[in-house]
């Protein structure tokens, strides 16, 4: 495959004859990597899910030309390609991104495909001089999170950018400066929610069959190659895969990363927190899916606690409708010592007394989704991200991994032994009896069936490691596939740290 640099490309350009024609608008958008007109020419990869959403955008976005798509999924791949020609737009069709990587008239792509390829075609796309927009999580795992950020520093001339849109928020913006500037007095904590109702996707007899439609080699490309083990209403391959541990991590890490990055944001913390535990588990059906759908995480940060909590259950048994914790079903809360602050899942900034009286609301996010997507864009445009680091992605995906790590080398528990577990730390008490109310309330016993309680685990933040006295814990920690995993051949992770 050929590193197709930027200068690469101004070679190109000249050697084709058009130095001569090459004078204002035209030169100026040969320079920033794009067509003659001045787009940007996007390739979107994985378009089933989110990655149609963004394939639309571009149908008609300013400064952006949709040029290509590709998906593992030939029916996906297929109905896309026409719903773009259904809007004027002939694209390239590939089901081999790395095709698609070789392709000299793309200058950026866009990734939205399962977890577990976003690291390794972050790095990729770099390697083969294409900006690059991935959608979140950043990483399947910590190890290969790290290597995305490196290779970003490997090949500065490129543009990185992370799909946690709320970085794009002018609300949250200006709710941190309002934090920030003490009219809400000291932080005391910061609860990350999601509250999303995930149903029971059934139980299968042994591996399901692949539709004759998918690569499932290039689906599955780094994960493990095993067959897959669902059949719900989704297929046996597509979107239910976010519950198995190969492919993702679960709500905290599907959903819940857009909020664990705010609630960090929010409380000013730059890296990883010294340590985390995890109380939770799968609740109120028995089916095929490994990640727990009931969660509680919480971070020991030194300013104030970062506490994440997954429920996959409804209000109430029978019911369709999702409780909620004040005013938030899908968001954030940071409590202050004079208030507190309500971040929707769109991004929008709602600030309370702690009477629950209306303080402010500011709604100037906007569609935060279409104003990132144009930041992306300007980014490429202008050579500069502004919103959306890839670094602060790789950190708050961090915090989602390591969640799940210590939820994995937990043992169930009773309640009165979680209780007293968690004695010293009035939020996270708070936080589980709120939890044990909820599952009563879904006709969950819980003298009968057992909670999982995670070891708390102490993270050396600048390795990215856990350490600490118990030596089997740490080692079995730092072996987790969330924190390394290599890939496969030929799909393996390149390694741009030196050996630790």
């Amino acid at each position: 495959m050929k590193n197709w640099t930027r200068k690469d490309f101004l070679k190109a350009s000249l050697a084709a004859g058009a130095v001569g024609l090459l004078t204002g608008r035209r030169l100026s958008a040969a320079l920033a990597g794009g067509s003659a007109n001045g787009d940007i020419r996007i390739g979107v990869v994985g378009i089933n899910g989110q990655g149609g959403s963004h394939m639309r955008t571009y149908f008609d976005l300013p400064g952006a030309k949709l040029v290509a798509l590709c998906d593992a999924d030939e029916a996906v791949l297929n109905k896309c390609v026409q719903e773009a020609a259904g809007k004027g737009i002939k694209v390239s069709a590939y089901r081999d991104y790395r095709k698609l990587l070789e392709d000299q008239g793309i200058d950026a792509v866009v990734i939205a495909t399962p977890n577990h390829w976003h690291s390794l075609m972050t790095i990729w796309a770099l390697q083969a001089g294409k900006d690059v927009y991935v959608e979140k999580p950043l990483s399947h795992n910590i190890w290969e999170g790290r290597q995305a950020v490196e290779a970003a520093k490997r090949y500065p001339n490129r543009v990185a950018m992370a799909g946690t849109q709320n970085r794009s928020s002018a609300d949250i913006k200006e709710a941190i400066a309002y934090v920030r500037a003490g009219k809400l007095g000291k932080i005391q904590w910061a609860r990350g929610l999601c509250y999303k109702l995930r149903d029971n996707i059934g139980q299968t007899v042994g591996p399901q069959p692949v539709p004759a439609t998918v690569d499932y080699d290039l689906w599955t490309g780094p994960a493990a190659l095993t067959p897959p083990r669902r059949n719900g209403s989704r297929g046996s391959v597509h979107y239910d895969w976010h519950w198995f541990w190969n492919y993702g991590g679960g709500d905290i890490s599907n959903q819940g990363i857009h909020q664990m990055d705010v609630a960090r944001w929010m409380l000013g913390e730059p890296g990883l927190p010294p340590s985390v535990m995890s109380v939770g588990g799968r609740f109120g059906y028995q089916d095929d899916a490994e990640t727990p759908n009931t969660l509680i995480s919480v971070y020991h940060y030194e300013k104030a606690p970062l506490i994440f909590e997954v429920r996959g259950l409804p209000m109430k048994a029978g019911m369709r409708a999702m409780g909620r914790y004040r005013a938030a079903q899908v968001g954030v809360i940071l409590q202050c010592e004079g208030g507190y602050a309500h971040v929707s899942e769109g991004g929008n900034v709602t600030l309370y007394d702690n009477d629950n009286k209306k303080l402010q609301f500011l709604a100037n996010a906007g569609n935060i989704s279409n104003v990132h997507r144009t930041s992306f864009v300007k980014a490429v445009r202008d050579r500069k991200v502004i919103d959306g680091a890839l670094i602060e992605s790789h950190l708050s995906t961090s915090l989602c991994h390591l969640g799940n790590i210590s939820h994995l080398l937990g043992a169930e528990c009773s309640n009165s032994e979680i209780g007293e577990a968690i004695r010293s730390n009035e939020p996270t008490q708070e936080a589980f009896g709120r939890c044990l109310e909820h599952l009563k309330a879904n006709d969950v016993n819980g003298e009968v069936t057992k909670t999982r309680l995670g070891p708390l685990l102490a993270i050396d933040g600048a390795k990215e490691k856990i350490v600490g006295q118990e030596s089997k814990i740490v080692e079995a920690a730092n072996r987790s596939l969330l924190m390394k995993r290599e890939g496969r051949a030929p799909f393996l992770v390149p390694n741009f740290q030196k050996a630790t």
